[in-house]
């Protein structure tokens, strides 16, 4: 009762466990004990007296219920005037959690004994063609076993390295990937039977702990029955506990048509390969399965799983864009419907939480990626994407490395997710350990992109080395000189050095391979103004904003203010950025802390300066957590705020420890253009710290010519 009664008058009351023990007490024992008291005894002139020893005409017992109700009530009301003192005036300090690798928030730890990798299997067919059909058994035995929760079992990317007869032994390829056992296995087609053979191994030992063949028809009832069967003796044999729902999806059979599932098996190999060409081939395998079976959830999450790295990989804008939206439209039509035929398939989820974050619904996105990683913990490119979200687009990065890590953990030979890890430490200003994990990833794969163009980055954004960036960006694109935005970032290498004509064509290379791409776009806006064309600056601004309201190039709004027009300049935050403009408490994160300072110069133009004041306070309070440098760093952030609240000192001796640290990354834009900083263009230090940065530029771009020269530096001819 008395619980009732405080959560009814303070419903956001939280109640400590010593609590309830105390009115655990009071009831129990309490209560009682007056209520004896009040029986057995009588208060009367005279004193306490025995009730018994009472004359009935001097008793007052017919007030005593009332009196007892009235007592009753006063003990009640104490105690909960004492909660409510306890929960909102004597409030303690909040605990600090530290979030670590070790306490990623989407996965549990595992026995050691529990983990296991799940090796290619060998083709024995007579045909050699067969091997598709080999690599496909595999890959959905190893997507079964996966889905048990209490194993740890290591993804497809890692375990395909030791395909073929000349793989390291059992131990060897236990310590590489961080298990204790190991499955192996074979496939054989002859006609219309299939043979599978499959045996479990103590990695350590050596030891069979499993061995089984299976001979039978070749019918999908057959195929799902094996992969069923193989996927429960593995988690009997290493005692892991199977929930009810597992065991109700291990012995489910997606589709009852052999020619659709071995379409769909193809369509998954071709979408593994994650690249433009290829998904396009998978969407149309995956198209022939579901002709082939209409109720086949499986296909259709493939399907959606294929727009997704098509919008992703294929030259199209990241949000906005025609070409971009059909085939998001596309991805989300197919992961609808495999939802209504299975809503358990946690590849479906992910591809919601691609699509979302796509179309900018964050928070959206993050809620699919958990719902993923509940139906499949041992989702490697889950935890690594939903990592992705939290770094760079929520300001999550100690929650991004735990995810990070347990993607590593998943699949330590992952090149993509060694360089997530990287991204993450840099992004905490852990440089060192960040590059330690790029030059890994191009040891494991030197044919691998984007490494390069990070320790590119490192070099433009860290160490103010703008030279060496362009020699790391050039070994890039010329490993896949197809990806737009790459060709963007060169060119705008060359916009920092001065040197624009080098820049212009790069940048339009970017815009011939994406036109409808974010980054061209926006190096195509910086370089028109630069080069003093501001009328064709703004129309690349323009469509850099149509293309992604939340990037809001700083031209376009100062162009509003310039005109008075700060009405609109407003409006252009409205739409993307409206938790910014809630004038009592707007919300300042890391997905918005930049926008809330060029957004305070609009306000204080309109004369919203209180509020405007609010955001340059939060942001200056947020940009305290990150480190300087690196494109996830605050860079001059906070020479822009002491310069918006008018503190031009402490606005020039920010931007000299900057420039000391190594900034240098877009210092054109932000010096000479960012009508944030405008009360210091005359100040005799601005300008000559602009001057030095100058010199050094021009320093750096003579030594990428020299490097030219000296055959050590080569770049795509110009024509292509």
């Amino acid at each position: 009762l008395l619980v009732e009664v405080a959560h009814t008058a303070f419903p956001t009351l939280q109640l400590p466990d010593w609590t309830t023990t105390l009115v655990t007490v009071l009831l129990i024992m309490g209560f009682p004990v007056a209520l004896v008291i009040a029986w057995a005894f009588e208060l009367t002139p005279e004193g306490i007296k025995r009730a018994q020893d009472v004359h009935p005409a001097e008793s007052i017992r017919h007030l005593r219920g009332r009196k007892l109700d009235f007592a009753i009530i006063g003990l009640l009301a104490i105690a909960v005037v004492f909660m409510f003192v306890d929960n909102y005036v004597l409030e303690d300090e909040p605990e600090q959690v530290e979030v670590t690798a070790e306490q990623a928030p989407a996965a549990e730890p595992v026995a050691r004994e529990k983990s296991i990798a799940v090796l290619p299997f060998a083709n024995i067919s007579p045909d050699p063609e067969d091997a598709y059909f080999a690599d496909g058994i595999h890959d959905e035995i190893l997507a079964q076993i996966s889905k048990i929760r209490d194993l740890k079992v290591i993804s497809r990317t890692s375990v395909m390295r030791y395909r073929g007869e000349d793989r390291p032994t059992s131990p060897e390829i236990a310590t590489e990937l961080g298990v204790v056992n190991i499955l192996e296995g074979s496939v054989r087609l002859a006609g219309n039977r299939v043979r599978i053979t499959t045996q479990l191994i103590e990695a350590e030992s050596d030891a069979h702990l499993w061995t089984e063949t299976y001979d039978r028809e070749l019918t999908a009832a057959n195929i799902f029955s094996i992969q069923s069967d193989v996927a429960t003796t593995v988690a009997e044999a290493l005692r892991a506990a199977l929930s009810p729902e597992e065991q109700d999806r291990l012995a489910s059979a997606p589709t009852e048509n052999l020619a659709a599932y071995e379409a769909y098996l193809l369509g998954r190999q071709r979408l593994a390969r994650l690249t433009a060409a290829a998904s396009a081939e998978a969407v149309e395998y995956f198209q022939q399965a579901i002709e082939l079976d209409p109720e086949f959830a499986l296909a259709y999450a493939g399907l959606a799983d294929s727009y997704v790295v098509q919008v992703y990989f294929g030259g199209l804008p990241s949000v906005g864009g025609a070409a971009s939206e059909e085939g998001l439209t596309k991805a989300q039509a197919a992961a609808d419907k495999a939802l209504a035929l299975d809503d358990q398939l946690g590849e479906v989820y992910v591809s919601l939480a691609g699509i979302k974050h796509q179309r900018q619904d964050l928070q959206g996105a993050e809620a699919m990626y958990r719902r993923a990683l509940e139906l499949n913990p041992n989702y490697a490119m889950a935890h690594a994407w939903y990592g992705d979200l939290l770094r760079s687009y929520l300001g999550r990065p100690e929650e991004a490395l735990a995810l990070h890590r347990k993607a590593a953990e998943l699949d330590p030979l992952s090149v993509e997710i060694i360089t997530s890890v990287g991204m993450t430490l840099e992004s905490l200003g852990r440089f060192d350990e960040a590059l330690a994990r790029y030059q890994r990833a191009i040891e494991i794969n030197p044919a691998y992109t984007e490494p390069y163009i990070l320790i590119g980055d490192h070099y433009w954004s860290v160490s103010g080395r703008i030279d060496e960036a362009v020699v790391w960006h050039a070994k890039g694109i010329s490993l896949d000189p197809g990806i737009p935005r790459y060709s963007a970032w060169l060119g705008s290498l060359f916009s920092d050095l001065g040197d624009f004509d080098r820049a212009e064509p790069w940048i339009e290379r970017s815009l011939v391979l994406g036109p409808e791409s974010l980054w061209p776009n926006a190096a195509m806006h910086e370089l028109h103004l630069y080069r003093g064309d501001e009328a064709a600056a703004l129309d690349y601004a323009r469509t850099v904003f149509a293309l992604s309201p939340r990037f809001v190039p700083l031209l376009l709004r100062d162009h509003e203010l310039s005109a008075g027009r700060y009405a609109e300049a407003r409006a252009l935050y409205e739409t993307s950025y409206s938790e910014l403009l809630n004038e009592d408490d707007p919300t300042v994160d890391g997905s918005n802390w930049s926008a809330a300072i060029d957004l305070a110069l609009v306000l204080s133009r309109t004369g919203e300066q209180e509020h405007a004041d609010l955001l340059l306070n939060r942001s200056f309070q947020h940009i305290q957590t990150l480190p300087r440098l690196s494109w996830y760093g605050y860079r001059i952030a906070d020479v822009r705020i002491y310069a918006l609240r008018g503190d031009r000192q402490k606005a020039l001796s920010a931007l000299r420890q900057a420039i000391d640290e190594g900034w240098r990354s877009s210092w054109r834009y932000d010096l000479k253009y960012d009508s944030a900083l405008e009360s210091l263009h005359d100040e005799p230090e601005y300008q000559a710290m602009v001057a030095e940065i100058e010199a050094d530029m021009a320093a750096q771009l003579e030594r990428v010519r020299e490097m030219e020269r000296r055959g050590e530096l080569t770049l795509i001819p110009r024509s292509e």
